[in-house]
């Protein structure tokens, strides 16, 4: 920046010059992040992408960010992706992942884990949809309940990858209801959206993911919802009742976040924590939420290393009483 020579300017004029250039950079978008990458550790899709598409949406219209680029690696649990994330160098670099990147680092033995990384933000939280195909007799979770409660290893339950919030609910539902978790048939999917073809087809008998991931197939009559496993009814599928409704006394909620590379400067992370705060305020995100009928989950900071560590616990604890991990 060009030395002013304070000789030639009177006081004044340079505090008017100083307040107009302040205001110049704030308009014109000087803080905005350019050429933010968002990484989703898993196939297109699913809950994480889609939740990477958002941030995507509303960081670019609320001019936060731009030229925002999402792309994925996949990889059981997350964990291809955090291996490289580990490695990285770039600070304008952010990965989707949550609740079941917790459970699949545990599953999947990695060595690196979230400590190796740097939490920025949790975002959403989203109730998880329990669905049947259609065309089977089940007309409600009663009937399904009867029916895997007489052949629990036949009746295949299909979501997710192994060790996931899908696979999880699927042993504490089996659990609740007299089923041993050990007996449970569950087929793992690279994502919740390639479960829809293992319900159609008659492959699985039910199907649990992130109600966003069903919700168009079961508006189009292909699949039937017959619980959620939220606190409260999911404004998609309002008429469906929660596990907690039918008796259940259960409820489950998945999360979502983004971390970024370890070894983070203050000043970098501060950044993306800045931008990732002033979208969470914004019209556009409160819209989001809205449509998608996502939860706000908001967390930064100590709190959101905090409560990581207190997932990690949690689901250590869940994976050990279904007979996942010894």
């Amino acid at each position: 920046m060009t030395r002013r020579r304070p000789f030639l300017v009177a006081p004044l004029l340079l505090a008017a010059s100083l307040i107009a250039g302040c205001t110049s950079s704030s308009a014109s978008g000087d803080d905005s992040i350019d050429g933010l990458r968002i990484m989703v550790p898993a196939k297109p899709g699913g809950g994480w992408h889609q939740t990477a598409q958002a941030l995507q949406d509303v960081l670019q219209r609320e001019k936060l960010a731009t030229g925002v680029q999402v792309f994925n690696l996949e990889g059981p649990g997350g964990v291809a992706g955090l291996n490289k994330l580990v490695g990285e160098k770039d600070d304008e670099l952010l990965m989707q992942m949550g609740k079941v990147m917790v459970a699949g680092i545990i599953n999947n033995k990695s060595e690196k884990t979230l400590k190796d990384t740097t939490p920025i933000a949790r975002l959403t939280g989203e109730s998880l949809a329990l669905v049947v195909p259609a065309d089977t007799p089940f007309r409600n979770l009663e009937q399904f309940l009867t029916h895997w409660r007489g052949d629990p290893k036949g009746t295949v339950i299909t979501g997710g990858y192994v060790a996931d919030v899908d696979h999880i609910l699927a042993g504490l539902i089996a659990d609740r209801v007299g089923i041993d978790p050990a007996q449970l048939t569950y087929l793992p999917n690279a994502g919740g959206g390639e479960s829809v073809a293992r319900l159609l087809s008659g492959e699985a008998k039910a199907g649990i993911s992130g109600i966003t991931e069903y919700s168009e197939h079961i508006k189009a009559g292909k699949l039937r919802a017959i619980a959620v496993s939220g606190a409260h009814r999911s404004k998609l599928l309002p008429e469906v009742k929660t596990l907690t409704e039918q008796g259940m006394g259960l409820t489950y909620l998945n999360w979502r976040g983004v971390v970024a590379r370890p070894g983070l400067s203050e000043q970098a992370k501060q950044r993306l924590v800045n931008a990732v705060t002033k979208m969470h305020s914004s019209p556009a995100w409160k819209q989001t939420l809205k449509a998608k009928d996502w939860d706000d989950a908001f967390l930064v900071g100590p709190e959101f290393t905090s409560y990581i560590e207190t997932e990690d616990a949690a689901a250590r604890k869940v994976l050990r009483e279904i007979g996942l991990v010894n």
